[in-house]
């Protein structure tokens, strides 16, 4: 009986040390063959959202949940593939909302995708995208459409773009870097603007915040008219400018403005904050 005993100890030691490793995270993939400018719709609550791009005529899903209390649909209906994260209980806790994906797509897709929060990684699409997100950071490289982003407090950064931008946060920066738009709309109400990129012929550049700092960077080959104010902020200005005419529009003796022309002003730069700083700089 005694033997028997020593031999059940390292049992029941063993059945405590596996009752505290948590569970693998379960994954799944799915693969669906897609016409021409397919349409990927993802519609997650927490975790990364990952997507690159390949030759095939093909969408593949890869996801990767902790939580036996969710699972991962995705189906395709016509050529659109819509991915959601699904909860299979009401007594969910952050840790069990988290989803990873990995999705790879053709170049061509258009892309509608929405995450709660956690990172959306998006690299060399060339549809039109659109996102949404609470907290979750937007990081495009790449990528050739019409993008437009709406986050609460996250941040939104695109790294070499081409075509319109539209990004909108409450709290989050938006960095627009490296990027070939003749038109950028960004607007955020906390959260500091970054424009690095060349200003177009043409173009139209619309940055605005209540508080924080807008920056612009500028090159001598670059060529715009510029409008700036700050109602309660400071506007700080390192282009030589020609003089042009104010436009019509009665500002408080407190206000800081900036009305110039750097070159020939083939491009529109309107940036206005309520208290933020307006910042123009050459670029180094």
């Amino acid at each position: 009986m005694r033997t028997g005993g020593r031999a059940l100890g390292p049992v029941v030691a063993l059945g405590f040390v596996l009752a505290g490793v948590p569970a693998l995270a379960s994954r799944i993939q799915k693969n669906f063959k897609v016409a021409s400018h397919p349409v990927l719709t993802v519609h997650n609550s927490s975790g990364s959202i990952v997507i690159r791009t390949w030759q095939k005529q093909e969408v593949q899903v890869v996801a990767d949940h902790k939580s036996q209390k969710v699972d991962v649909g995705a189906e395709l209906k016509g050529n659109m593939v819509e991915v959601t994260t699904r909860f299979l209980t009401d007594d969910l806790t952050p840790a069990d909302l988290e989803t990873d994906y990995q999705i790879t797509v053709p170049p061509e897709t258009e892309l509608s995708i929405h995450n709660d929060s956690g990172t959306i990684d998006v690299q060399g699409v060339l549809g039109d995208l659109s996102f949404e997100t609470v907290a979750a950071d937007v990081n495009l490289s790449k990528v050739t459409g019409y993008v437009t982003a709406r986050t609460v407090g996250g941040s939104f950064t695109c790294n070499e773009c081409s075509g319109r931008i539209d990004a909108h946060s409450i709290s989050g920066a938006i960095n627009v870097i490296g990027s070939v738009s003749q038109n950028v709309q960004a607007s955020s109400s906390t959260g500091n603007i970054m424009l690095d990129s060349d200003l177009l012929p043409n173009g139209i550049y619309h940055l605005r915040n209540y508080s924080g700092q807008i920056d612009v960077l500028f090159s001598p080959s670059d060529s715009f008219d510029v409008s700036a104010v700050s109602m309660r902020g400071k506007v700080e200005n390192e282009a030589d400018l020609k003089q042009s005419q104010q436009p019509e529009r009665n500002l408080p003796s407190f206000a800081r403005s900036l009305f110039g022309v750097y070159n020939e002003g083939r491009a529109r730069l309107i940036l206005n904050s309520f208290s933020g700083t307006i910042v123009i700089r050459r670029r180094q």
